[in-house]
């Protein structure tokens, strides 16, 4: 014989059911808020992380423009050194030059010359002395042309001296009293510079580089 249920079975099932919706939607919203809190927080922290990021770039930058306006400073100092060094080293090849000028000048002079007036302009110079004759000033000429250091020798006039007859006796009379005045003109020989010049030029080069780095560092 059939059994019938007459019991309200279907309200119960309505509402076990509907208890379970509500479980599995408090669930889903649970996972949900989490998932968003999560996502939330993830970027959140890439956010931070990126502006720590563009802070310290910012302070990378202001200090490098430092370094680079103090770069600057220095570079200008280094060319001022470099500028002074050149001058310096510009006086210091010339001093030789013109010790040696002086100390040929003497060599090539005869006995019977000698300079009362020495004078250069730029690479011109002008002897002014006495001799006992033109032709001690000729000797005197060649002696200059026949010089490394010297070119161009030209005699721009001699005038001859008085007789030692017409010295006057009262005066202890010397040779040189009779003695011409001339003036001679020559040019300085380029070669003997050029070479002179390069004598040392890499020792010269490294005290440049070598004062302009101590000083840079300074």
């Amino acid at each position: 014989m059939a059994k019938i249920n007459l019991l309200p079975w279907r309200d119960e099932l309505r509402e076990k059911r509907k208890k379970q919706f509500i479980t599995a939607s408090v669930g889903v919203a649970f996972l949900g808020a989490l998932l968003v809190g999560a996502t939330w927080f993830f970027y959140d922290q890439k956010l931070s992380d990126q502006e720590q990021a563009n802070q310290l770039i910012v302070s990378t930058n202001q200090n490098l423009d430092q370094q680079l306006k103090s770069l600057d400073g220095l570079q200008e100092k280094r060319n001022q050194i470099i500028e002074r060094m050149k001058l310096i080293q510009g006086l210091q090849s010339q001093r030789p030059i013109a010790v040696r000028l002086i100390d040929e000048l003497a060599r090539v002079t005869p006995t019977n010359v000698y300079i009362t007036r020495f004078t250069r302009s730029g690479d011109k110079f002008m002897f002014e002395g006495r001799a006992d004759s033109p032709n001690a000033v000729a000797e005197f000429l060649r002696n200059l042309e026949a010089s490394s250091w010297y070119r161009n020798a030209f005699m721009n006039s001699f005038i001859a001296g008085v007789e030692q007859s017409q010295i006057q006796k009262s005066v202890v009379p010397r040779p040189e009293d009779g003695y011409g005045t001339f003036v001679v003109t020559a040019d300085l020989d380029e070669p003997s510079i050029q070479a002179v010049a390069v004598v040392q030029p890499e020792v010269a080069a490294e005290n440049v580089v070598e004062v302009s780095t101590s000083e840079v560092a300074q």
